[in-house]
């Protein structure tokens, strides 16, 4: 009787060990179809990243007067935002893209210039299909903090910037009310923007939003 119960349990065991080994292999192939379905997304390394000056040491590298640790150690910053620093989120078109580049127009003063960083280089970068997510949250940003803006703009010299910013925004810029063939009324539409929200612009300012606007949509 002992030996009829000691043959009992070991296939019982060795039945349940099985299904256990089964199981495990299933989520260990879950995780790698997981991995597979984020290497359009993920990457695993960051030669994309060759031209943004970067170290990848968040002491050295720095956002705009401040250490890249400043924002990446602040608990309301975005992992994706952080991923994008770190070389493992490249953007491309899709929706984790455009809630990264949506975050420039925060209110957050102390996060929005990592923002404005990923939206610089990820336009930047930005070819075919990436290009149609830039150009919203662009004149999103100049219309919500323009002075700040142009501030922005002026820190490049060389004009490259203000001339990468008005492209994409020519390109993509539309919201769903725009007339494409009408330029002039989406020109009045921004710069009404952007001077309701310019305090006490002089008129040196103002010329420049109108200008901004002709170069955005001409």
């Amino acid at each position: 009787m002992k030996t009829l119960k000691f043959i009992v349990s070991f296939f019982f065991l060795t039945a349940c060990s099985d299904r256990q080994n089964q199981t495990a292999n299933t989520n260990l192939q879950t995780a790698k179809d997981t991995v597979l379905k984020h290497d359009t997304v993920f990457y695993n390394n960051n030669d994309w990243q060759r031209d943004f000056g970067l170290t990848h040491d968040p002491q050295v590298d720095s956002i705009w007067g401040r250490p890249l640790k400043f924002y990446i150690d602040n608990p309301k910053c975005s992992p994706v935002a952080i991923d994008f620093y770190q070389g493992q989120f490249r953007p491309t078109d899709n929706n984790a893209t455009a809630a990264l580049l949506s975050l420039v127009t925060t209110n957050d003063n102390e996060l929005r210039p990592f923002y404005r960083w990923c939206l610089n280089k990820t336009i930047q970068i930005q070819d075919g299909a990436l290009a149609e997510y830039t150009g919203v949250p662009a004149r999103q940003y100049a219309e919500k903090f323009p002075k700040e803006f142009f501030e922005y703009m002026d820190y490049d010299t060389t004009g490259e910037k203000y001339k990468n910013w008005t492209s994409a925004i020519s390109y993509s810029g539309f919201y769903q009310n725009d007339n494409y063939k009408k330029p002039q009324e989406i020109r009045l539409r921004l710069t009404n923007a952007l001077k309701r929200n310019c305090g006490n612009c002089d008129e040196q300012l103002k010329k420049r939003i109108d200008n901004f606007a002709h170069d955005c949509f001409p």
